[in-house]
């Protein structure tokens, strides 16, 4: 019932509930209360309603849900219904950059100062080590890699992805998540 309230109908429920518990609710408070209810159970029958609705158009039209939900959405969906083993999601850190001895995080958008010389140096084939601040951090030079062949449309040379120690495999699954 409380989802189908909005919090100020809510207290107002409650409130009119305790005092229906305890004999001291006004004929005028009956009706309030039964007017709450009746609003509630029209907005669960008018969701119902476009659940069915839903349902139905995605029967017609043959959707599968992985044209509705992402794998990620689905494994989580799987994982919170007990349907496989929930097991810790591996987290990698965005993609790090330094660049004048200053250091970048590659979250949504890189500074221009930046950008330019690192999408010139990444398109005119060079190694972009100088650039990435943690080397050693296998993941997040394969998220930068993938990050970089995305947005340019050039691909990193293999020579350059060994100075990383990094696979094409792993540029390949970082980009896959990208994506996801």
């Amino acid at each position: 019932m409380a989802k189908l309230l909005n919090d100020q109908e809510f207290l107002r429920f409650s409130e009119l509930q305790q005092k229906q518990a305890s004999f001291s609710i006004t004929p005028e408070e009956a009706d309030e209360l039964r007017e709450i209810v009746s609003r509630a159970q029209k907005k669960r029958d008018d969701r119902a309603a476009a659940m069915q609705a839903i349902e139905a158009y995605i029967q017609q039209f043959e959707i599968s849900p992985d044209e509705l939900f992402s794998s990620e959405q689905i494994g989580d969906a799987a994982r919170t219904f007990g349907l496989i083993p929930a097991t810790k999601k591996e987290r990698v850190l965005p993609p790090s950059l330094t660049f004048n001895g200053k250091p970048y995080q590659w979250t949504r958008t890189l500074p221009d100062e930046v950008r330019a010389p690192l999408f010139e140096a990444f398109t005119a084939g060079e190694s972009v080590k100088h650039f990435i601040a943690t080397p050693k951090d296998a993941a997040r030079c394969a998220a930068t890699i993938a990050r970089l062949e995305r947005e340019t449309g050039a691909t990193y040379a293999d020579a350059w992805l060994d100075e990383l120690s990094v696979s094409r495999a792993q540029v390949v699954e970082a980009t896959a998540r990208l994506a996801a």
